[in-house]
């Protein structure tokens, strides 16, 4: 994958979730959720 067709990838998934998160009423709560779980699993 070039590195221009990357950073449109990039843009267009960052603009995605950040309208979701504006948008969508559960979809902040869950991505908090998993970031969150994540974090937990990872933590040392």
């Amino acid at each position: 994958m070039k590195t221009k067709n990357y950073l449109i990838l990039c843009a267009t998934v960052t603009v995605a979730v950040v309208l979701g998160v504006l948008y969508v009423p559960g979809l902040s709560d869950t991505i908090e959720q998993v970031m969150l779980a994540f974090l937990a699993t990872n933590a040392r």
